[in-house]
């Protein structure tokens, strides 16, 4: 019998919803501090998670 590795959907789901927070979190900090580039890089980021979440 084989043993599953991984993880599941939900559980999948659920890292990319806290790294979405984070990301966004990034990006409301860089934009108080005028950081433009760190808030490109956020912004890219977090559309790559929300293309990730539509499954």
């Amino acid at each position: 019998m084989q043993e599953e590795v991984g993880m599941t959907n939900e559980q999948y789901k659920g890292m990319l919803l806290d790294d979405l927070e984070h990301w966004q979190n990034i990006k409301e900090l860089s934009e108080k501090e005028h950081a433009t580039e760190a808030v490109q890089y956020a912004e890219k980021q977090i559309k790559k998670i929300n293309e990730k979440l539509k499954f």
